[in-house]
């Protein structure tokens, strides 16, 4: 089964290109969006809409991988303003429903006075417009078929969402950017899980697809490749954490290690300058490196 056309919108985040991504699909009468972006960037988003050839009250449905607010902090603000609807993970739906409960206190402690300026006001999703969609099931919007995909190891409440013969990956399907190949597990805490992203990687190697789309960010063809190169990063940085912390390491040391040594690979990788700053930006070693200390910790028990 093919793809329907499927076009890439830069939310311009913060100012900065191609470091977020949402996905604009047609159908019938409208369109539909995979990952919604920040609040901060519905202004932008509209704004591509419209470059795309719709208005956003066209708008008929947003599919969240997750509820980090990179993925769909504006989800809220497109549902009241459009009245469409927002698929999501079970686990994730509370918290697109009632941000305020847990989801933006957890955030405010970590950005404090930056939490506005870069993720915006986010706003709830109302009840009656949000949908949560188990393992394996069919979506049918406006004669669009999606199949959702639970893919937790990044995120336990995370979907990667297919569309014919290409996958929405979210996080799950790592962080990488345009003239590289090289690809990067975002790995913040609290829910990295070395184990379930594994497993989750082997079931988007079971679903094949020809395309990956990756919220940061675009649409690749080599989707083999790539996953097989992220499942190797990953379970590599993994060993480098559990050999810091057997040996006494703290974050910082980790931090270190894993910095050490995806500078090297990138520099063997010919990382162009302008995408390892990219990388830099979005995917920074000292988040991934809280993340996996956290996991290898609570794996020591």
């Amino acid at each position: 089964m093919t793809s329907p056309h499927i076009q890439t919108l830069d939310l311009e985040f913060f100012g900065a290109t191609e470091i977020i991504a949402s996905f604009l699909v047609p159908v019938e009468g409208g369109f539909v969006l995979f990952e919604s972006g920040p609040a901060s960037a519905v202004g932008v988003l509209e704004r591509r809409v419209n470059q795309a050839g719709f208005d956003l009250d066209e708008l008929r449905a947003v599919f969240a991988t997750h509820v980090h607010l990179d993925h769909s902090g504006g989800a809220g603000v497109l549902a009241r303003r459009t009245g469409c609807k927002v698929f999501s993970h079970p686990v994730g739906a509370p918290h697109l429903a009632n941000p305020g409960d847990k989801l933006i206190p957890s955030a405010e402690r970590i950005y404090k006075d930056m939490m506005v300026p870069l993720w915006g006001v986010t706003e709830s999703v109302p009840e009656a417009q949000l949908r949560a969609v188990e393992d394996g099931e069919s979506v049918n919007v406006d004669g669009l078929e999606i199949v959702a995909h639970h893919t937790p190891g990044h995120a336990v409440h995370h979907v990667a969402w297919q569309i014919g013969d290409a996958v929405a990956t979210g996080d799950v399907g790592g962080v990488r950017f345009s003239g590289a190949t090289h690809v990067l597990p975002p790995m913040p805490p609290p829910d990295i899980d070395v184990e379930d992203w594994c497993a989750s990687l082997a079931l988007l190697r079971r679903v094949a697809p020809s395309r990956l789309l990756l919220t940061h960010y675009g649409a690749y063809d080599d989707p083999a490749r790539h996953l097989d190169e992220l499942e190797g990063r990953l379970l590599s940085w993994t060993e480098i954490a559990r050999r810091v912390v057997a040996e006494g390491g703290d974050r910082a040391a980790l931090g270190a290690a894993l910095l050490e040594a995806d500078e090297r690979e990138m520099e063997a990788s010919g990382v162009p300058p302008e995408a390892a700053a990219r990388y830099r930006k979005l995917c920074p070693v000292k988040e991934s490196s809280a993340g996996l200390f956290r996991y290898c910790m609570k794996a020591r028990g």
